[in-house]
């Protein structure tokens, strides 16, 4: 199975587990900074914003680079940990001696552990990808924590893995980085 296709079967079996799952499991002891006992952070809507370091590998002809990435990001984030978002991301890397930087623009879905702490979290997003002066179908998944700082406020920690289609090759850019995310959802 191709690396597109694993994850897209991962984003699969996170939403069916995020939907159908009945568990109520809870940490022992009382409550944890940033939630109500056992929860998370109060769901609702959702804005971020990531900083961190992209490495683009090397493939062929064309030599491996790092820059620096940002990225943004708004959805929704319910109670039981599922997350809905669109993202932009500016991988800062130029492969192919490109003019700008390779760009994501894409449709996630993420599932967090709430009833953890730190909230261990896995990814998957997918959309187009700008790329040589083109639009191509791009793909990531992301792997990370959470900390719930208060209750609307998470910083996450998390590493990407982006895939696109260059020059007739499949392009993987690793990246790490650092966020900060708000939720306007009401009081839990």
């Amino acid at each position: 199975m191709s690396a597109m296709g694993k994850i897209v079967v991962v984003g699969i079996a996170l939403t069916y587990f995020a939907i159908t799952a009945e568990a109520s499991a809870r940490p022992i002891g009382g409550s944890f900074l940033g939630g109500r006992p056992g929860v998370g952070p109060a769901g609702g809507a959702l804005f971020g914003v990531e900083g961190g370091w992209a490495a683009t590998l090397a493939d062929g002809g064309d030599s491996g680079q790092g820059a620096w990435a940002f990225g943004i990001r708004a959805g929704y984030e319910f109670a039981n940990g599922l997350e809905v978002h669109v993202r932009y991301d500016d991988l800062g890397t130029k492969p192919l001696s490109s003019r700008s930087p390779l760009q994501f623009g894409t449709v996630g879905l993420r599932y967090s552990v709430p009833f953890l702490f730190p909230m261990p979290f896995a990814e998957v997003d997918a959309g187009p990808a700008f790329v040589l002066g083109d639009t191509r179908f791009g793909a990531g998944a992301a792997l990370g924590v959470s900390f719930p700082v208060v209750n609307h406020l998470l910083i996450d920690l998390a590493g990407h893995d982006w895939f696109v289609p260059i020059a007739g090759a499949v392009r993987q850019t690793l990246t790490v980085g650092l966020s900060l995310a708000v939720t306007f959802g009401g009081p839990q």
